[in-house]
């Protein structure tokens, strides 16, 4: 039997702490650092796999379930849960429609590691005091979704060379997100650009005029909205697809009869919303135009997407003096009824982000009408500490244009699409570009007097970076314009451009980001008397004790052959190189005891024991002297299998040596 008692000297010795050393850094949250090896890109390629959420599943749930199964996902893999979609909104036919009343999960994102998968159920980790299932609730209706994302060790981008987000189909997709342990190397693109919410669709109404509401269910009425965390198309409140108001990020559709889509939005520069946009001043004698529009003027700045333009005007008039609305431009009066632009959205770099809002599509009745450009997508790239940085290629999540009228020209454009949402945690990007900037909105073709109304621009979207950084903008996209000849004088009519987004937010940091966190392996070393009886019973120079190194796990599990355990033995001992139990079980100078919760490992037997002379430890060649051996400084052991998880209970496993006092 052992004793437990130490003397002062070495209880400060074994305060010294063991080396455990991994082939990749010990995990910082839940995920296998590297697991997905180098990769070395040269084309074009996404590396997300996505699956939507089957029904529903609440907070603390262990697990989700997915309508498809995702190809490659495994044990240790992380996935990110998203929902795009789900806020509440006014749907009343006023000015009021469209504010977010709730944003219940829409924007929600988390993380979690893969403990499990069976068919298309995925279990999550759990770690006693860390991670206890979901921290939010989804609902695959509502646009949750999961994604696995990649674990590399060095990723590399070449110049020419991109990692895109396949698009948001109304039920996946948008998102890239990756991580990478060591060295990232980017001269290529990371893009979102164009992945986000879609913009509102074409249609074909019936010539009717002066409808001046906000949202309809009569496509006579007005042009589709674009797709925002509201919902889409039928999916809006009441159904009620149509029509100048903006569905939260969205932008409104034209109303009849031809005005023009408002841009859709994300990013909130702090300025009031409107709808109105940004007025553009490119001409000075522009702001005539504007201060008699009588809803807007020349220093008019609202937050969001911009403004669609006028509805159809039939005659050549100066739009400088002559205000919209007045029945010398014939047609449709050229009343101000566009979409609105789309309002920008609460933004929260730890939990919520948002998808760029789709433009709204421009109203027709000769299928000549321009579709709303769709907004930008969600990219989430993150680097270890002490990783590596290099390049000077772009990480974007840019909207896309309006769409232009086609045909014979004669109806309306259609709004912008919004910026997206960047994170990244890295360790540097001095050299590295962010893009998340609104689209243009669409233009009108057209050449003769008649006029209608161009696009508004999209909205910039959110920049959120955590360290050092190259240029980053999340600009607002400009208005589209008419080619008409009755409108040379004031070509937005009526259109303006997007706000700027928030380009300067400031990054999440490691601990805020809803990572399920797994604490890395531990290490503890302790000291015991060597026999109960004679000097050895005693912690006194030139008695023998028992010295014991713990490893515990509490975490995920380490992989075969990535374990090393390093000991720089305290001063005060002389290793013993022979038998660590005389006459007992033991034939070596080490023992081996499994954890009360077993490791699943077996050592220590050659060739998994090494010795060092050297103080640093870089060379583990020496060969040890029978009996005491002075000269031994560091010792390294490795275990054979793979350290079983940590779960709910840590699993251990010691590795005893025998040393004299010196």
């Amino acid at each position: 039997m052992f004793g437990v008692e130490g003397t002062t000297a070495l209880r400060r010795a074994t305060a010294v702490a063991v080396i455990v050393a991994l082939a990749c850094p010990p995990p910082a949250h839940a995920e296998t650092p590297g697991k997905d090896g180098d990769l070395n890109i040269a084309g074009a390629v996404t590396v997300n796999a996505y699956g939507q959420v089957s029904g529903s599943a609440g907070v603390g749930s262990p697990s989700v379930t997915t309508t498809t199964t995702l190809a490659g996902l495994g044990v240790g893999d992380v996935v990110m849960i998203y929902q795009a979609q789900g806020a509440t909104i006014d749907s009343s036919d006023t000015a009021a429609y469209g504010n977010v009343t709730a944003y219940n999960s829409a924007g929600r994102y988390e993380f979690q590691t893969v403990a499990s998968v069976s068919g298309s159920t995925i279990a999550f980790a759990t770690y006693a005091g860390n991670c206890s299932g979901l921290r939010f609730a989804y609902s695959g209706a509502s646009g949750a979704q999961v994604v696995r994302v990649p674990q590399y060790r060095d990723l590399t981008v070449n110049a020419g060379a991109s990692v895109n987000a396949t698009a948001w189909n109304g039920t996946t997709g948008g998102i890239v997100a990756f991580t990478v342990s060591r060295t990232l190397t980017l001269n290529g693109t990371v893009s979102a650009n164009a992945a986000g919410f879609r913009g509102g669709a074409i249609d074909n109404g019936a010539s009717v005029y002066g409808y001046a509401g906000y949202r309809t269910t009569n496509l006579i009425e007005g042009g589709e909205k674009g797709e925002s965390i509201a919902g889409y198309q039928a999916s809006l409140p009441l159904g009620a697809m149509y029509g100048r108001g903006a569905p939260a990020n969205g932008g409104g559709g034209g109303n009849q009869h031809n005005a023009g889509g408002g841009g859709g939005a994300n990013g909130n520069n702090g300025n009031v919303w409107a709808g109105q946009g940004v007025p553009s001043l490119t001409t000075a004698a522009w702001a005539n135009a504007w201060n008699i529009d009588g809803t807007l003027t020349s220093t008019t700045s609202d937050a969001g997407g911009g403004r669609g333009g006028y509805t159809y005007g039939a005659s050549n008039q100066n739009a400088l003096t002559v205000a919209p609305g007045n029945t010398a431009w014939g047609g449709d009066n050229r009343r101000q009824v566009g979409g609105l632009g789309g309002r920008p959205l609460a933004f929260n770099r730890a939990n919520t982000v948002f998808f760029g809002g789709g433009g709204g599509a421009g109203d027709g009745n000769n299928s000549a009408v321009g579709a709303g450009g769709r907004g930008g997508g969600f990219v989430f790239v993150q680097t270890a500490p002490g990783s590596t940085v290099t390049g000077s290629g772009t990480v974007s999540a840019n909207g896309t244009a309006g769409g232009n009228t086609t045909g014979g020209h004669n109806d309306a454009p259609g709004g912008g699409g919004a910026g997206g949402t960047i994170l990244a945690q890295l360790t540097n990007a001095a050299s590295i570009n962010f893009v998340a900037n609104g689209a243009a909105g669409g233009n009108q073709l057209i050449t003769g007097t008649e006029n209608e109304g161009p696009g508004g621009g999209g909205g910039g979207g959110v920049i959120a970076v955590t360290s050092g950084f190259g240029a980053r903008t999340a600009n607002g996209g400009a208005n589209g314009i008419t080619n008409s000849s009755a409108l040379t004088e004031f070509t937005p009519n009526g259109a303006t451009q997007g706000a700027t987004g928030q380009p300067t937010a400031t990054g999440p940091i490691r601990s805020e980001v809803p990572l399920c966190y797994a604490p890395p392996p531990t290490t503890s070393k302790s000291v015991a008397t060597y026999e109960t009886v004679g000097i050895n019973r005693l912690n006194i120079p030139e008695a023998d004790v028992i010295y014991t190194i713990t490893v515990t796990n509490p975490g995920t599990q380490i992989d075969s052959g990535t374990l090393v355990v390093i000991d720089p033995l305290p001063p005060e001992i002389t290793f013993f190189n022979g038998d660590i139990d005389g006459a007992g079980p033991q034939t070596g100078p080490f023992e081996f005891v499994d954890g009360g919760t077993t490791s699943a490992l077996t050592c220590c037997t050659a060739p998994h024991i090494a010795y060092s002379a050297q103080t640093t430890g870089s060379d583990f060649t020496y060969v040890p002297a029978a009996g005491y051996d002075p000269l031994v400084k560091r010792v390294r052991l490795t275990p054979t299998g793979a350290m079983a998880p940590g779960s709910t209970t840590a699993t251990s496993f010691q590795i005893k040596l025998r040393a004299k006092i010196n």
